[in-house]
């Protein structure tokens, strides 16, 4: 399954050969699945497509990979929009790859808070409606 995986997310996001490299090179197949698993319906999507490759899959070469990818997508457009949603999830969110965003486009590679934007001060009597309900909650006895 690892080997399919890899293929997958490799074929999908291929890298450039320059500044962008490829999924495959950064191993995010594992990561593809960690990010289709907290989607609705990814685990399956996920799995339903790898169940579609053949064995030899890995070692097919990158036009042959991405025509059986191609009859998958005409055959089932959800389930394959959810597995290149996980993978692009698992590509743009990897420090290396956000690394050549930066050196592209100078836009840092670190959370936008709390150096990022301006927030207003939190205002708390927004919380006033939830604190007048009272505890949702039932005790439990010690």
């Amino acid at each position: 399954m690892t080997t399919h995986l890899t293929a997958l997310v490799d074929t999908l996001l291929p890298g450039d050969g320059g500044d962008w490299p490829s999924a495959g090179a950064l191993d995010l197949g594992p990561r593809m699945a960690e990010m289709a698993a907290l989607a609705p319906g990814g685990t399956d999507a996920l799995e339903t497509v790898l169940a579609r490759l053949p064995d030899t899959f890995g070692a097919l070469d990158q036009p042959a990979r991405q025509a059986l990818l191609a009859e998958i997508e005409d055959a089932d457009p959800e389930r394959f929009g959810r597995i290149v949603t996980a993978a692009y999830n698992a590509y743009y969110t990897t420090p290396a790859v956000r690394d050549v965003i930066e050196r592209l486009t100078g836009y840092e590679n670190r959370p936008p808070q709390p150096l990022g934007y301006a927030l207003p001060p939190f205002d708390e009597s927004l919380l006033d409606a939830v604190k007048a309900r009272g505890p949702i909650w039932r005790a439990v006895p010690e």
